[in-house]
C-alpha cells in the first residue's frame, strides 16, 4: 500500500473523485436553499428539487455513453481531460442561475462532464498498479473522493450556494491544470498497437451485447449496484422528510445527513478494499457487505422513531458504512471486460447505477402519497436489496484474474 500512495497517478484519479462527489453533495446540502431563492416553498421543494435531481442524473447518463465510448476508441486521459472540462464550466455557471430552466440546463451539463470521472479513474488505476493491489487502488480513491463529499456537506452549510457552486468550479479548473501531468495507461496502448488488435472493436455498445456473458455481466453489474442510490437518492437526499415521518424530535438538514452518510461509506469503503485483499475476492466482500447493508437500511424505521437529530444521524452513518461496496463493485466491474471494452463499462455502468436514482424517485413520488414516505421507502429498499443480492451470486470471481486481454 505504501508504494501506491507514492504513485502521482493515484492522488490526481482520486482528487477527480473528490471533485465528483463535492459536486453531487453540494446539489442535495443546497437543494432546499436554492430553490427557495428562485422562489419555490412548500411541497415544491421536495417535487422541483426531485425534478432536478433526475435532470442532473439524465446529465450523468449521457456522459456515461460519450466518456466511456471515447475512453476506450481514443484513451484514457482524453476522458480524464474531457469530462472535467464540461464539468467546471457548467458547474461555475450555476452559481449565476435565476431560473428554473437555467439551473436545470446547467446541472444536465455538469451532470454530463461528473460522468467520466470515477469509472475512468478506476480504469486508469486498475491498470497501473499491481493485480494484487487493484481494490487497494480503487478503495483509495473512493475514500477520497467520499472525503469531498464530506467536505462538500460541511462547507456548504457555511457559506452561499452561489458560492458552493462555485467553489466546485474552482475546483475542476485546478484538477484540469494537474491532469496535464498524466500519462496514458501502457496497458492500453500495449494492447492498441498490438497484432492482436487488428479488426478488433473499441469502445462498441454492440460489442456487450454481442455476447450472451458479456450482456449478463452488464445486467447484474447494473442490478447490484441499484442499492448505492437508493441509500444515497432515497434515504440521505430526502432525509428532512423522512425525519419529519419519524417524528425526530428537532430540525434535520440534509447537510448534516449527507456528511454523517458519506462519512460511514469513506470507513466502508476502506474496509471493502482491505477486506477484499484478505479474502482474495470481489464477491465475498460485496455480498457481506451488502446484506449488512440492506440490514441497516431497511430496519432504520424501528430505530429512529421519536429519536434525535443527533441518533438520527448516527443510523445515517451506519447505513452508510454497510453501502461502503460501491468501490469494489466498479473495481469487479473493470476486471470483468477487456482493454476494449473496460472504460465503457466501468463508466457506463457506475452512472447507470446512478442513474437508477430517476426511476427510484420516480417511484417514491408515486407511492409516497399513497402509502406513507416509510412504507414506500422501505418497499422500494426491499426490491432493490433483493435484487442486487441475487444479481451478485450470479457474477463470477475475478480477483486473480489477469486483466490484459480483448474482447472479441
Amino acid at each position: 500500500m505504501r508504494e501506491i500512495l507514492k504513485s502521482k497517478l493515484l492522488w490526481i484519479a482520486s482528487f477527480g473523485y473528490f471533485v465528483d462527489l463535492y459536486d453531487l453533495v453540494l446539489y442535495g446540502v443546497v437543494r432546499i436553499e436554492s430553490l427557495k431563492s428562485l422562489g419555490y416553498t412548500g411541497s415544491e421543494l421536495f417535487s422541483v428539487g426531485a425534478t432536478l435531481l433526475n435532470i442532473q442524473t439524465a446529465g450523468l447518463l449521457v456522459g456515461g455513453l460519450l466518456w466511456g465510448l471515447l475512453g476506450d476508441k481514443r484513451g484514457r486521459k482524453e476522458a480524464l481531460f474531457g469530462s472535467i472540462m464540461i464539468y467546471s464550466f457548467a458547474t461555475f455557471m450555476n452559481g449565476s442561475v435565476h431560473s428554473f430552466e437555467a439551473y436545470a440546463s446547467l446541472r444536465f451539463i455538469a451532470g454530463i462532464g461528473l460522468a467520466g470521472e470515477l469509472g475512468a479513474a478506476v480504469t486508469i488505476i486498475s491498470e497501473c498498479v499491481p493485480s494484487q493491489s487493484r481494490g487497494l487502488g480503487t478503495a483509495f480513491i473512493a475514500a477520497v473522493g467520499f472525503v469531498g463529499a464530506m467536505l462538500s456537506s460541511v462547507v456548504n452549510q457555511k457559506i452561499s450556494w452561489q458560492h458552493g457552486y462555485q467553489i466546485g468550479g474552482l475546483l475542476g479548473f485546478a484538477l484540469l491544470l494537474a491532469r496535464f501531468q498524466v500519462k496514458e495507461s501502457a496497458v492500453y496502448l500495449t494492447a492498441k498497437r498490438s497484432e492482436t488488435a487488428k479488426g478488433i472493436q473499441w469502445g462498441s455498445l454492440a460489442l456487450i451485447f454481442s455476447s450472451k456473458i458479456r450482456a449478463k455481466h452488464f445486467f447484474f453489474l447494473l442490478i447490484a449496484g441499484v442499492p448505492v442510490w437508493y441509500v444515497a437518492g432515497i434515504l440521505t437526499y430526502f432525509a428532512p422528510e423522512l425525519a419529519k415521518a419519524l417524528h425526530v424530535q428537532g430540525e434535520v438538514t440534509a447537510g448534516t445527513t449527507i456528511m454523517m452518510g458519506y462519512l460511514g461509506a469513506i470507513v466502508g469503503d476502506i474496509l471493502s478494499g482491505l477486506v477484499s485483499q484478505k479474502l482474495k475476492s470481489r464477491k465475498k466482500t460485496v455480498m457481506y457487505f451488502m446484506v449488512l447493508g440492506a440490514v441497516l437500511a431497511l430496519a432504520h424505521p424501528l430505530f429512529s422513531e421519536g429519536t434525535t437529530p443527533n441518533e438520527f444521524y448516527f443510523t445515517r452513518f451506519i447505513i452508510g458504512f454497510g453501502n461502503g461496496f460501491f468501490a469494489i463493485l466498479i473495481a469487479w466491474t473493470a476486471e470483468l471486460y477487456g482493454t476494449n471494452l473496460r472504460t465503457t463499462m466501468t463508466v457506463l455502468i457506475s452512472n447507470l447505477i446512478r442513474a437508477s436514482v430517476i426511476p427510484l424517485t420516480l417511484s417514491f413520488k408515486w407511492l409516497a402519497p399513497i402509502m406513507g414516505m416509510l412504507n414506500a421507502s422501505t418497499l422500494i429498499g426491499f426490491i432493490c436489496f433483493t435484487a442486487a443480492l441475487y444479481a451478485v451470486t450470479r457474477l463470477p470471481e475475478t480477483f486473480h484474474v489477469k486483466i490484459e486481454f480483448l474482447e472479441k
